[in-house]
């Protein structure tokens, strides 16, 4: 169980409610009948909103739009007009001519509560939320007494879609207190004021409340949010029984969503807590009880992954990237599968697929597909695109000593000696137990003939392991290069009777 799970059930009823815009108020007269009167009074600004109004209301979009701009050529200063106008743009696709609009409702009217609120929810479709909060904070300010009491409460739980959106989950949990005072029995508005306030860390506080909507309902979400407060507190036991019961509850109420994402959770905890068998389980029968759910495939592929059976975790991720439309996790996770396995063409392709629907704010995600397609390339002799792809992901996690190493290959296998010794000798410095390292290390120095720095890298490796035949072979060609026969020869000698064969002959070469 995550912060992240949190976030996502807080979302889902916020930010639905913020993006339902407030409409016009029309008379019953026809378009045609009012087409004729703007005829007959062409001067007329308000004859033209009316006009515009009811076009809007029949879906006439391009008459509503003609009809609000002549009206506002007419009368700059009225602000239905612009209202209407930035209807038509929001219903048209065009966010930004909307937000001019409904800005302008607000600048030339300041105390309008719908310009205010249309406005703040233009800005959340275009995921501005930082300025989409301010704007439905305005509009709160505003709402008396235009506002009616349904107005308030979508504005309430807007505001906290965005709050929860930029991570403010203690401003949020006030905002759906708010939204509470309106409609106190509101399950939902009660659990996503319960999640903010987990999200934000102080899940005790709304422990008692939760646990009384519990005893009250069957809704089974209360049960997960209950159990997530506990693990927080390291009370793992109630946790664990509080997931248990909210299999039950969503079982009770026929609900195999809920029953399978209750048993994710349960799933979840499980293998935090080590018990690989017993999250197995959770996750297989969340996918039995409910075909659609990405998720119980995806953390099943996950536990078999993590219990060495990667073959057999194939089928429940590729499952799960197929089911999964919105997010790059399973395709990920698929893509390592596909590369462990040495499936390199689907591997490569898994890690190209998450590329393309990644975020810009998903840099991990993005490290780890570049790497799964540069190991791809390097095994299919693409060494320059697998050395473009290496050096981004060394852009991306400059500490990994795994990243500098494969970087370092590429660049070898290109026979730019120099190049790859540098990202040798920092994978090197990240992990200096790391065998592999410096035998590389040691490999790109004798190719940039740079003997000495040979020497001592292999010298070192014999040192920790005399019976490593192969750096005994290399020590002797660094000590041969220096013009040192005798030790070159006593090197070669302990390769060949480790039984190094090339150690054998190379003094004969």
């Amino acid at each position: 169980m995550t912060t992240e799970n949190v976030k996502r059930s807080v979302l889902a009823l916020a930010v639905a409610l913020a993006t339902v815009l407030l409409a016009v108020a029309t008379a019953q007269s026809s378009v045609a009948e009012l087409r004729a009167a703007v005829e007959e009074r062409p001067q007329d600004a308000e004859l033209w909103t009316r006009l515009g109004n009811a076009a809007y209301e029949s879906d006439d979009l391009d008459t509503a739009r003609d009809a609000y701009l002549e009206a506002i050529a007419l009368d700059y200063l009225l602000g239905d007009a612009h209202y209407g106008l930035g209807l038509v743009e929001f219903a048209s696709g065009d966010y930004q001519g909307a937000l001019f609009a409904f800005t302008e409702v607000t600048r030339l009217f300041a105390d309008r509560f719908d310009g205010h609120y249309n406005r703040a929810v233009t800005l959340a479709t275009l995921r501005r939320p930082v300025e989409s909060a301010a704007a439905f904070r305005a509009a709160l300010a505003a709402a008396e007494p235009e506002a009616t009491r349904m107005d308030r409460l979508n504005a309430h739980v807007g505001l906290a879609g965005q709050l929860v959106l930029v991570e403010e989950y203690e401003a949020a949990a006030a905002a759906f207190a708010d939204a509470l005072q309106i409609e106190p029995d509101d399950i939902d508005l009660a659990y996503n004021r319960g999640a903010a306030l987990v999200a934000a860390g102080r899940g005790l506080e709304a422990l008692a409340e939760l646990t009384d909507v519990e005893s009250r309902t069957g809704d089974y979400r209360f049960s997960v949010l209950i159990a997530e407060v506990y693990v927080d507190q390291g009370q793992v036991d109630f946790a664990l029984r509080a997931l248990e019961r909210a299999v039950r509850k969503a079982n009770e109420a026929s609900d195999p969503v809920g029953e399978a994402n209750s048993l994710v959770a349960l799933g979840e905890l499980q293998r935090g807590l080590g018990r690989e068998r017993e999250a197995a389980q959770s996750f297989e029968r969340a996918a039995e009880i409910d075909p659609a759910s990405w998720e119980a495939r995806y953390n099943l592929g996950i536990s078999l992954l993590t219990a060495g059976q990667t073959r057999a975790a194939l089928a429940p991720l590729e499952e799960a990237a197929r089911l999964q439309e919105v997010g790059i996790e399973s395709q990920l996770a698929l893509a390592g599968a596909y590369d462990q396995l040495g499936m390199t063409s689907q591997a490569v392709a898994a890690a190209q697929d998450v590329l393309e629907r990644s975020t810009a704010a998903e840099t991990e995600a993005q490290a780890q597909a570049r790497f799964v397609i540069g190991r791809g390339l390097y095994l299919q002799g693409d060494y320059a695109g697998a050395a473009n792809q290496f050096a981004m992901v060394v852009q991306a996690r400059p500490g990994s000593a795994s990243a500098q190493l494969w970087a370092g290959l590429a660049q070898y296998m290109q026979e730019d000696y120099e190049g790859a010794a540098l990202f040798y000798e920092r994978a090197v410095q990240l992990d200096p137990n790391s065998a592999e390292a410096r035998v590389n290390l040691g490999a790109a120095y004798l190719a940039s003939e740079r003997y000495g720095d040979a020497e001592s890298v292999y010298g070192l490796l014999v040192q920790q392991n005399p019976q490593d035949a192969e750096s005994h072979y290399n020590l002797g060609w660094a000590l041969y290069a220096q013009q040192q026969d005798e030790d070159a020869r006593i090197a070669w000698s302990a390769a060949c009777q480790l039984g190094y064969q090339a150690g054998c002959t190379a003094p004969r070469q």
